[in-house]
């Protein structure tokens, strides 16, 4: 680690702290975007082609991770590290379920079902935890056993990349909530919604920015059992 870059300690699990730059990802003032770039574009945070350091961009928050590979102990010291900064960035977006329910402030507060994060490719080669409110914890424990999820589940992703110099950065939360009957056929009624780390809603199925999320019903699709990807075997709880 550099001389005199206390300010990363928290962030050294991978080397974060290889070179202390001007912005360092786990301090309030590089904000909860993407630390690279003035401002988070409305491009897909997970395709390749956002440009390599424009908004949505590799270098940044808001771009894929870097193909990097933790220990599960570097997992759990990174998110350690980032949970602070991604919990403060998605509470401004007041995202809220059908119900009222407090989502992108209260989601830590759900059971969580992996034992550490671990890397989702689907999400842009990010590092993931799973987190399903009360309505969904039953069903969604089971996992492969089959059926639909009750209507009001709703399941979120937070998510931090790794850059190939070891930075720990924040990435977006990916929140889906089971809706009634009728709402998409194309989406197995399920509403997509897209936070980035600042804050800033990207797009929510059938709602405002509904095709920045189209992506999302366009893999979920394939998944066996009512559009979920499931969490690796060896990261479930």
């Amino acid at each position: 680690m550099a001389a005199g870059c206390s300010a990363c300690d928290a962030c050294s699990a991978c080397g974060a702290c290889a070179a202390c730059s001007g912005c360092n990802p786990c301090a309030a003032a590089c904000g909860g975007c993407n630390p690279c770039a003035a401002a988070c574009g409305g491009c897909n945070p997970c395709a390749a082609g956002c440009g390599a350091c424009g908004g949505c961009g590799a270098c940044g928050g808001c771009g894929a991770g870097a193909d990097i590979e933790l220990s599960n102990e570097e997992a759990q010291a990174a998110y350690d590290c980032i949970r602070g900064q991604l919990q403060a960035g998605y509470a401004k977006a007041d995202l809220v379920s059908s119900d009222g329910s407090d989502v992108s402030g209260q989601y830590m507060d759900w059971g969580v079902f992996n034992t550490v994060a671990y890397k989702s490719w689907t999400h842009g080669g990010r590092f993931v935890n799973n987190f399903a409110n009360g309505v969904a914890a039953a069903s969604y424990g089971t996992m492969e056993e089959g059926g639909a999820m009750p209507v009001g589940s709703v399941l979120a992703k937070d998510s931090f990349a790794v850059t190939g110099k070891g930075m720990v950065v924040p990435g977006p939360l990916f929140v889906m909530e089971k809706m009634p009957g009728g709402f998409n056929a194309d989406s197995e009624d399920w509403r997509y919604t897209l936070v980035m780390p600042n804050g800033k809603i990207i797009g929510t199925t059938d709602g405002a920015g509904s095709g920045n999320v189209a992506f999302c019903i366009d893999c979920h699709v394939y998944a066996e059992r009512d559009s979920m990807l499931f969490i690796p075997e060896e990261y479930r709880n």
